[in-house]
């Protein structure tokens, strides 16, 4: 039996030291999807200690019919999701981009400025790899779906980056969807 699976069986008996060290495995990458999503530091954070909560109190209901780490990035994609639509913010940013530095920022801002379905299939697709199938049963929706929706988020963002969209600089959060799971190596001074 892998050690993650011994672990999860300690939790599921309520071990809050086989917990902190279950979920210390997997805190850096609930935090960096949760950045990438919702592009606040605090919000993520906020994020990650809910889904260490709900890791702690639901963990009875994860079957193993998919990887611990595939459950915790849909419960961390779920819950920010769930923020953004109660937050529904408005950004201004103001453009410069002359460096490579700059032009990172402007992509990720471009990303952000996507609607939340649009971002969570970008995400998952091009910045965490996640293969096709998964993400359609990660967001209850065919591989056909997800296909047809990840062209229009790659036309929307490329249409941002070429200043279409309000020059690209105006985000405003969109409706829709819902998403999983990541890997990511995040810089913690973002």
């Amino acid at each position: 039996m892998k050690v993650e699976h011994v672990l999860i069986e300690k939790v599921k008996r309520g071990d809050p030291k086989a917990f902190q060290e279950l979920f210390s495995r997997f805190e850096r990458d609930i935090y960096t999807l949760a950045y990438r999503l919702l592009g606040n530091r605090e919000d993520a954070e906020d994020v990650t200690q809910e889904v260490a909560w709900i890791l702690w109190s639901k963990i009875k209901s994860f079957r193993n019919e998919s990887s611990l780490s595939t459950w915790l990035y849909r419960v961390t994609a779920n819950t920010a999701l769930q923020l953004l639509r109660k937050k529904r913010k408005i950004i201004y940013v103001e453009p410069s981009a002359h460096t490579a530095e700059d032009m990172h920022l402007m992509l990720e801002m471009a990303v952000m400025d996507l609607q939340e379905n649009q971002r969570t299939l970008i995400v998952l697709r091009d910045i965490y790899n996640f293969p096709m199938k998964e993400i359609a049963r990660m967001l209850d929706i065919s591989e056909e779906n997800v296909r047809v929706q990840l062209h229009r988020a790659r036309k929307a963002l490329r249409k941002r980056l070429e200043g279409g969209e309000n020059g690209g600089m105006q985000r405003s959060s969109g409706t829709n969807t819902s998403l999983r799971k990541g890997r990511a190596d995040e810089k913690s001074n973002e």
